[in-house]
């Protein structure tokens, strides 16, 4: 009886282990926007620029998830996307390039959810739509092109380049097999801050600043060789 209770012990443990939680990591890659003073609205697409990183994702139950990420990129804006200052006799002709790096943490909520083991310990495919936010830190040094006449209000006294972000995703978690899953997700990033393009006293002081990330991710589960011996 004691043996009994010990291997049913035993299997229901291994069971929760992976019917419950999982840790993956893998590389993303994607393209990243701005939307700021040098961008109409929303964005202009054609200053959408290559965008890749690192991905961790531990899977805590089949809802939740925590996410952390360091993903880099290029933001860049021009007056030449909008129309209200298209090149002309006494146009700004101003120019924006950063490079951005950012390190966040996530909590994703995977509202329909299951768990990729059925009750005898088998795997089946899951297809999990999520969204997500949570809390992080960017990275970005704008460097601000403009006629000769303009170079001496640059940079402004109160730029900075490290800004608190605060990302809301959507997104899909798709198992490619057991072992290999495809994420794909688009997120927006509200920076707190006028200064992400590097303009804001010459500008407009309205709004704040904010950039996207969109891609895919392709996952690898770390405790595989756990999963596949006790599968065997």
């Amino acid at each position: 009886m004691n043996k009994i209770l010990t291997l049913s012990l035993l299997m229901i443990l291994g069971l929760t282990a992976h019917a419950q939680r999982s840790s993956e990591a893998g590389i993303f890659i994607g393209a990243c926007n701005y939307m700021g003073d040098l961008s109409p609205n929303p964005l202009a697409a054609n200053e959408t620029n290559l965008a890749f990183g690192g991905h961790y994702r531990y899977m805590a139950s089949p809802k939740l998830g925590l996410k952390g990420s360091v993903s880099f990129g290029k933001i860049t804006g021009s007056d030449a996307n909008i129309s209200s200052r298209e090149p002309k006799e006494g146009a700004r002709r101003w120019e924006m390039e950063a490079g951005l790096l950012e390190v966040a943490m996530q909590a994703e909520w995977h509202f329909l959810g299951t768990s990729r083991y059925d009750d005898v310990g088998l795997y089946a495919r899951q297809a999990s739509p999520f969204v997500s936010t949570g809390l992080g830190i960017a990275f970005a040094e704008a460097k601000i092109k403009t006629p000769k006449d303009d170079m001496v209000r640059f940079p402004e006294p109160d730029d900075k380049s490290a800004f608190i972000v605060l990302p809301v995703s959507v997104g899909m978690r798709l198992d490619i097999s057991e072992f290999v899953i495809l994420s794909g997700e688009f997120g927006v990033r509200a920076t707190f801050s006028d200064y992400l393009d590097g303009l804001s006293k010459y500008a407009s002081t309205k709004h704040k600043d904010y950039y996207l990330f969109g891609g895919v991710t392709v996952l690898y589960l770390i405790d595989a060789e756990f999963a596949r011996a006790y599968r065997n």
